[in-house]
């Protein structure tokens, strides 16, 4: 179907998509072209395996953003939603006691000795349960108050894809990729005052605002505002050509500019380097990782 333009009309959710099973509640995005096409699910927690739904829902109605719910919760069922595989990789992780092996494997040194359970944050809503883990619940309401003193608008907070809070040994943020490249910003856009003009950090501003790296140096200003007395790192996870060519340069020239120490770490990381072998792995989360090309490859 077109528009009155003639244009194809995009498909943001099930029922705008003119190619749908309705039994099964999948449907097909209104690319012409079926490689370039996206599945939609109906119920977006079908996008990820039946064994890790629990807690999928309030997760998505407690996300941050509050302006941006209803969207996030619809992209959720999208066959390319990075949120889904987020959520799959990193409650997995999490609850089968294996996120620490998972960020020692890709070089992360200051959390050796951390608790045996850290605690974990998505989008920054509490995985654990909020009377056992208790410190995941001081680290939403900290990242609020940090938000709100940069000048963000309450309703649209900051949303770290991952935080990790390994307690006093340090904390760990992870901008999550998949399918998407790091999001990049022009020099002249007028977002970058509100976290490059505040207090002051060991690194470059204006080298920080040439490289075009908004989303990671935003990561990076509330990261060090959480933690100002303890190790923090902020890792970048995604495929293999997210640090190579074009991207990868620009991506160091960030870096550099960031004046890292052993306190204050950057991590590249890869998705097979994360994740590991598949021994001893579930056959839902093996399988939901080959499908979305978590293994290797681009």
């Amino acid at each position: 179907a077109v528009d009155v333009q003639g244009e194809i009309e995009r498909a943001t959710r099930f029922r705008d998509c003119h190619r749908r099973c309705e039994p099964c509640g999948i449907g097909i995005s209104n690319a012409l072209e079926l490689r370039a096409a996206t599945h939609i699910h109906s119920d977006p927690l079908n996008n990820i395996p039946i064994e890790c739904r629990q807690g999928a829902s309030e997760a998505l109605s407690e996300a941050l953003n509050v302006r941006n719910r209803e969207s996030k919760r619809q992209r959720f069922g999208y066959s390319t939603s990075e949120d889904a595989v987020t959520w799959v990789a990193f409650t997995y992780l999490y609850r089968t006691g294996q996120l620490l092996d998972a960020i020692r494997r890709i070089g992360l040194s200051f959390e050796s000795g951390a608790a045996a359970v850290p605690s974990l944050l998505l989008w920054g809503v509490p995985i654990g349960k909020p009377d056992v883990d208790k410190r995941s619940a001081q680290i939403r309401d900290a990242l609020r108050r940090v938000c709100a003193s940069l000048g963000e608008a309450s309703n649209s907070f900051s949303e770290p894809d991952v935080i990790i809070d390994c307690g006093e040994r340090g904390l760990v943020f992870v901008e999550v990729k998949h399918r998407s490249g790091n999001d990049v910003k022009p020099a002249e856009y007028p977002g970058w005052s509100k976290y490059l003009s505040a207090v002051p950090l060991a690194w470059d501003p204006e080298a920080v605002r040439q490289s075009g790296h908004y989303e990671l140096a935003r990561n990076w200003r509330l990261l060090n505002a959480l933690a100002p007395d303890r190790p923090v790192a902020l890792i970048n996870l995604g495929p293999e050509k997210l640090f190579n060519g074009k991207c990868g340069r620009e991506l160091d020239d960030f870096i550099a500019a960031l004046a890292t120490d052993d306190r204050h770490q950057f991590v590249k990381a890869t998705w097979p380097s994360f994740l590991g072998t598949e021994s001893d792995r579930p056959s839902w989360f093996v399988q939901f990782c080959r499908d979305r090309g978590l293994n290797g490859g681009s």
